[in-house]
């Protein structure tokens, strides 16, 4: 037996698990109100999936459309380049084939003009070379200096000086007047002051001395 007696709070009925409370207003119940709030947050958590997926496929896109891009502009880059090579090695082509058209050109004038004679001169009559007295060789050294200017050189002598005396040297002779053009033209290529007549040669001589070097 209780030692309070029995009043009016003594017939209250027990709590029920939905009730708030006696002492406040009739509201929603407590399973509902934490069903809500659960919602609530579930809510929100999905928003923030969504957006996480969202930035992650916005990175996806941009870092592929990147990767697409870099090598079309090293494929351009490429391009550039074998174009450049190929317009270098097109003028190079055209340059070599310029100087090898010229050198050929400059080697046949150098042919032509070595075997044209020197203005004035001409084959049409022998020549040779008599050394008097020159130093050794000296008149095979003319024989060449002879043939460069185009003329029909024949076999070199030595001078005769004990039946032909001492000659003025250096000197051109020449048997007769049809040669003297011809002798003539051949003392002014050799820078020679000196140009005779002498019947009793039978070619145009040029005799040097020693004073030929």
């Amino acid at each position: 037996m209780s030692q309070f007696s029995h009043d009016e709070f003594d017939e209250v009925q027990p709590y029920r698990r939905d009730e708030v409370g006696k002492h406040r207003a009739a509201g929603a119940p407590a399973a509902a109100a934490g069903s809500a709030a659960s919602s609530g947050m579930l809510k929100w958590i999905g928003l923030a999936v969504v957006a996480v997926l969202l930035i992650a496929a916005a990175g996806w896109f941009i870092t592929r459309d990147a990767d697409d891009d870099a090598p079309v502009a090293e494929e351009q880059d490429t391009a550039d380049e074998g174009e450049a090579a190929e317009t270098d090695d097109e003028a190079e082509g055209d340059g070599n084939g310029d100087e090898g058209a010229d050198e050929g050109e400059a080697d046949e004038n150098g042919e032509a003009e070595e075997d044209a004679p020197a203005s004035g001169l001409s084959d049409d009559h022998p020549v040779r070379a008599v050394n008097a007295g020159a130093p050794d060789g000296s008149a095979s050294q003319l024989s060449s200096e002879l043939n460069d200017l185009g003329l029909d050189v024949q076999q070199s002598i030595d001078w005769d000086f004990a039946n032909w005396g001492t000659p003025n040297t250096p000197q051109v002779m020449y048997p007769s007047e049809e040669q003297q053009e011809l002798a003539e033209a051949i003392a002014e290529e050799l820078d020679i002051d000196i140009v005779s007549q002498d019947g009793s040669w039978q070619t145009i001589v040029v005799i040097v001395g020693p004073d030929y070097q």
